[in-house]
C-alpha cells in the first residue's frame, strides 16, 4: 500500500455528504479522530476543517508516508507544516500545539530527519523561499544585518569535516553590505563558500539554533571585522537558523 500513496502535489477525493470532495495534499495541516469522526485542518485562517466518518488508519494510507507522521493515536500531521516540538507537543503554524504521544517521539524524529534531508537537498526551493520573503521581507532596511539560514544535511565533500551544510535562504540589505556581497549572490549561497575558514562555532550555533530550538546570543569570531561580532539567533521554523548581527565589532563596544 505504501507504494501507492501520493505525492504532495496531487490530492485525495473523500466522499462527504454524497458528494466527491478532492482535497489538495499541500493544504492539510493536521488530521485529529474523536468518537470515530476525523476532523481534517486545512492551512489558511479562513479555510474550514473537513469532517467525515474515517478512521486514522484509512487516512494514513491516503497519504505519502514521506510527508505526514501519526503522532497519537488519534492524530497526524503534516512535516510539511512542522515548525517545533518541545518534550509533550508539536507545533504548527497559527500556534497551533498538539500533544504528541511518548511512544511515537522516536518516529516523529526520524520521520523529520527523513523528510528534512529530502525536502532541503533543493537547492532553492520555491514555497521556502517565497513564505521566508513573505514573512521577513520587513527586515529589508532594517539598520542590523539580518539573515536566515537553512541546515541542510547530507552533502558531500563538507567543509570542516562536516556533515551539514547552512544556506543562506534570506539576507537583508545590512547583512549583504557586512558580507561585502550583493544579496543575489549570497542568497541560496552556502555559508562556507561567502564567509572563508569561519570559526567552527558559527556552525554550532546555527545547529543548536535550527534543530534543537535554542536561542542564543554570544559573541562570535568574525572574518570580516578581524575581530568578533555579537549574533542572536533563533528557530523560526525547523531546521531554519534566523541570525541578527546586534554589534559589529567587540573592541569598539568594550
Amino acid at each position: 500500500m505504501a507504494g501507492n500513496r501520493k505525492a504532495i502535489g496531487e490530492q485525495i477525493t473523500l466522499r462527504i455528504n454524497r458528494k466527491e470532495t478532492q482535497i489538495p495534499l499541500e493544504n492539510i495541516m493536521y488530521a485529529q479522530v474523536t468518537d470515530k469522526l476525523c476532523t481534517i485542518y486545512l492551512y489558511g485562517e479562513d479555510t474550514p476543517p473537513v469532517r467525515i466518518f474515517l478512521t486514522i488508519n484509512a487516512l494514513k494510507e491516503m497519504l505519502p508516508e514521506d510527508s505526514f507522521v501519526q503522532i497519537s493515536r488519534s492524530c497526524l500531521i503534516s512535516l510539511h507544516y512542522f515548525q517545533k516540538m518541545n518534550d509533550s507537543e508539536v507545533f504548527l503554524p497559527g500556534d497551533v500545539h498538539i500533544p504528541y504521544s511518548r511512544t511515537h517521539r522516536t518516529e516523529i524524529r526520524n520521520a523529520l530527519q527523513k523528510y528534512m534531508a529530502a525536502y532541503t537537498m533543493e537547492p532553492a526551493n520555491p514555497e521556502v523561499r517565497d513564505r521566508l520573503l513573505n514573512e521577513f521581507h520587513g527586515f529589508d532596511h532594517f539598520p542590523l544585518p539580518f539573515c536566515i539560514v537553512e541546515n541542510v544535511p547530507g552533502r558531500k565533500n563538507m567543509p570542516h569535516n562536516r556533515d551539514h551544510d547552512y544556506i543562506f535562504r534570506y539576507v537583508n540589505d545590512a547583512f549583504a553590505s557586512f558580507a561585502n556581497a550583493p544579496a543575489y549572490q549570497l542568497i541560496n549561497a552556502s555559508f562556507f563558500s561567502i564567509f572563508e575558514n569561519p570559526d567552527s562555532q558559527w556552525a554550532d550555533v546555527f545547529s543548536q539554533c535550527s534543530l534543537k530550538n535554542q536561542q542564543v546570543s554570544c559573541w562570535l569570531p568574525s572574518t570580516r571585522t578581524g575581530t568578533e561580532v555579537r549574533v542572536f539567533c533563533y528557530q523560526p521554523y525547523f531546521s531554519f537558523c534566523a541570525c541578527m548581527l546586534t554589534e559589529l565589532d567587540r573592541e569598539q563596544s568594550s
